[in-house]
């Protein structure tokens, strides 16, 4: 049960704690390999002016063919970077089931409607599951 708490903390630590990025494309760490990349433009027709605004990393068709050129499928040409902070923490606390925090948006994500702030629970279940919530503040 520790070893689960201890790793998911840091997780959420390195999610939330992580300094605000402000999106400058020099500062975006954009290497990472096709099969990590998490799409930040799933709705139609990305092109790169749209994920810039979103302050995500854009490898185009000619860029991510790596072997074979005839393989696309579902790479995403717009990608959130490593370095992606949407959320910050504030007000952990320890609650009879687990543990409660504040989420406050860092920075604004170029999809409408951003939520500013969500309260996050996270329950310990059992020795071997963990349950977490989200919800609008």
């Amino acid at each position: 049960m520790k070893v689960l708490v201890v790793s998911f903390l840091s997780l959420l630590f390195c999610i939330a704690y992580s300094s605000p990025l402000y999106y400058s494309p020099a500062g975006l760490q954009c290497d990472l390999p096709t099969a990590a990349r998490f799409d930040c433009h799933p709705d139609g027709n990305p092109n790169q002016e749209n994920c810039v605004v979103r302050g995500c990393c854009w490898r185009s068709a000619a860029a991510s063919k790596q072997g074979n050129p005839s393989v696309r499928q579902s790479i995403p040409f717009c990608y959130f970077p490593q370095n992606y902070n949407g959320y910050n923490m504030s007000g952990l606390k320890e609650t009879g089931y687990g543990y409660r925090a504040q989420l406050s948006r860092s920075t604004l994500s170029g999809w409408p409607d951003d939520i500013r702030k969500l309260t996050m629970d996270v329950w310990f279940e059992t020795s071997k599951r963990l349950h977490f919530k989200v919800t609008d503040y």
